[in-house]
């Protein structure tokens, strides 16, 4: 995310929780709250709107039944939303931006606190306890994710930024497959690096406003992902259709990392969108954007059901500022986060890393700890691990599974009982709980229209 503000849509589940679905449609005509167009949920109680960043009702309130959402009454009320959402006024805060960039670093500073950015010699004593970075010097209003502290509310947004590394990878990616735009979404480090490299050029869209205090009209749009939703309307929908243009004869890709607690089905919506209106402005050939995802590897099921066109690398994404997300230092088999992309393997280029190794029977490169299965006839390993083969279920399994003859299929060694399925655990094909995508009855399917459900 390079840096991100991380939307949280799930709620937190509880004993009386029940399935509930996404509806993946166009939002236009749907009911607004404070954060856009809500989304369309459907459970056993019924089909509803509700907000599209916030499952947990304290911090959005908006929740109308679809039914209720057919009177009048309802939809005059909802209507005081088209006011009360704000606008940022870009172009007063970037003429700003410029006053305080032409002055002496040791006269800048940013109030974390506030969220001002200010000249000192001008402004008003901010009070001790506030959170103040001075002075600025010209690498950091360059580089505003340097200094900008994660925002603190984990139920509604959470911020990790891209290594380095990470960054470069993304660059790295796009060089190998020309593409020299990228639309940033929750990607400000990659912005911040694209928009330093004269190769390259970049608009950053994201939820967290505080940018738009380092960045001119064009290259900063208020965002929600969820929604597909520009915050200042029609003046940031021609700057992004202007980007597409400029996009068309150079190459554009879309570097997007969503919350690892984000619900896949509208994060795929609105890549849909951004193509279709990309094809529309370019004349494109109708085919989905090229797209650059950070998501966590135990998504792959659902993104891979939803939109198959898109796969998951082995590339193992790293945030400098998250433990967990860190090869070194961190989990025992690394970060999570992969790369999940529509682009060609082989363009992804890891020669430079000593923790990847080139399989030439692939022909892409993998974590060296990936070991190639000449049954599977792939490097099969998902989650950092070296996985081994069962010959029974003629499949790869994680090394800490054995294959128990009485369920006749693979499972933990440890702590397992016989007959019984992981309560936590369903069918990716299905969604039914007591069996996996391997033993489902339904088989494979049409499972790109299948609807994916969540415990809610």
């Amino acid at each position: 995310m390079g840096n991100k503000r991380k939307l949280v849509v799930t709620e937190k589940p509880t004993s009386q929780s029940t399935p509930v679905e996404v509806i993946a449609e166009n939002v236009s005509s749907h009911p607004l709250c404070l954060h856009g167009p809500t989304l369309l949920f459907s459970s056993e109680k019924g089909r509803y709107f509700a907000c599209a960043s916030c499952r947990n009702k304290k911090d959005c309130t908006v929740r109308i039944y679809e039914e209720d959402w057919k009177k009048e009454t309802v939809k005059k009320n909802n209507e005081k939303y088209r006011t009360l959402i704000p606008k940022l006024e870009k172009t007063a805060a970037w003429n700003h931006f410029k006053e305080v960039k032409s002055r002496h670093p040791s006269d800048r500073a940013y109030c974390n606190t506030c969220q001002e950015l200010y000249i000192i010699s001008q402004s008003r004593k901010h009070a001790k306890d506030h959170r103040v970075v001075m002075p600025l010097t010209e690498e950091q209003l360059s580089h505003p994710t340097s200094f900008l502290p994660p925002l603190e509310d984990d139920q509604i947004e959470a911020q990790y930024i891209f290594t380095k590394k990470s960054v470069s990878t993304v660059l790295g990616i796009m060089k190998n497959n020309k593409i020299s735009n990228v639309l940033c979404i929750g990607t400000p480090s990659v912005h911040e690096a694209a928009q330093e490299n004269p190769d390259y050029d970049s608009l950053l869209l994201d939820f967290d406003t505080r940018h738009h205090l380092f960045y001119p009209a064009n290259k900063f749009l208020w965002y929600n992902m969820f929604n597909n939703y520009l915050f200042n309307g029609n003046e940031d929908e021609k700057i992004l259709r202007k980007f597409f243009k400029t996009s068309r004869e150079k190459g554009m890709c879309i570097a997007i990392d969503p919350p690892f607690g984000g619900r896949v089905e509208p994060i795929i919506q609105t890549i849909k969108e951004l193509s279709e209106l990309y094809n529309k402005v370019c004349e494109g050939d109708g085919k989905i954007l090229p797209v650059i995802w950070a998501f966590p590897y135990f998504a792959e099921p659902y993104i891979t059901n939803m939109m198959p066109e898109i796969k998951m690398h082995d590339y193992q994404v790293e945030y400098q500022n998250h433990k967990k997300f860190q090869n070194k230092g961190g989990r025992k088999f690394g970060s999570p986060v992969r790369f999940f992309t529509n682009l060609p393997f082989s363009t992804i280029d890891l020669s430079n890393d000593s923790s990847y190794r080139h399989c030439s029977k692939c022909k892409y490169w993998v974590s060296v700890k990936n070991a190639h299965c000449n049954k599977c006839k792939e490097c099969t390993s998902k989650n950092g691990m070296t996985y081994k083969h069962c010959n029974t279920c003629k499949r790869c399994v994680k090394p800490t599974f054995i294959h128990c003859k009485q369920c006749e299929r693979c499972c933990l060694e440890k702590g397992h009982v016989c007959g019984t399925v992981v309560e936590s655990q369903s069918c990716y094909t299905c969604n039914e709980k007591g069996h996996k995508k391997v033993d489902c009855p339904q088989g494979s399917g049409d499972i790109k229209k299948r609807r994916i459900s969540i415990k809610k």
